[in-house]
């Protein structure tokens, strides 16, 4: 096990017992009624929160890993060219900008090693076909390098979900 599935089964298993801390106090709040009660809500409103950001990361990061699993990508910045090489058939693709219809880029904007890694570049064929390419193997800013005209959509978000 490497150290980035070890750190993704942490996040989770952080996520589950949080969520679980907030299920438990859900049931003790509902059964003492006394006390501050929008003091509560809110603590149950921060743990609930933190509990879906953690499971949220660490399931976006899983299907991060299972897209690329098995693929090598290199770049020739001489030619302006993506490799695709699969590990599992032995089979490689060139990309250039003749066989790109559009590229659409989507960062994470946070920059700390908790979702700094959840971005990606969707390069669309000229036959339509998609190809995802997350920020591990290949920055969304060498994409923008490799095929500057091709870029029609560029987003920011905390973590982005394989669409």
């Amino acid at each position: 096990m490497n150290i980035k599935n070890f750190g993704n089964i942490l996040t989770l298993g952080i996520g589950i017992l949080i969520f679980s801390f907030s299920v438990f106090l859900t049931i003790k709040i509902a059964q003492n009624s006394s006390g501050n009660l929008t003091l509560a809500l809110i603590s149950l409103i921060g743990f609930y929160w933190l509990s879906y950001l953690f499971l949220a990361t660490s399931l976006i990061r899983m299907e991060y890993r299972k897209s690329e699993q098995g693929i090598i990508i290199l770049i020739n910045n001489e030619e302006k060219q993506l490799i695709i090489k699969n590990t599992e058939n032995g089979k490689s693709e060139v990309i250039n900008n003749d066989l790109v219809k559009a590229v659409e880029l989507y960062y994470s904007w946070n920059t700390n090693p908790f979702s700094s890694d959840l971005g990606y570049s969707k390069i669309t064929l000229n036959n339509n076909l998609d190809i995802l390419i997350t920020q591990d193997k290949v920055s969304q800013a060498e994409i923008k390098g490799l095929f500057r005209k091709k870029v029609i959509k560029e987003k920011s978000r905390f973590m982005n979900k394989l669409k």
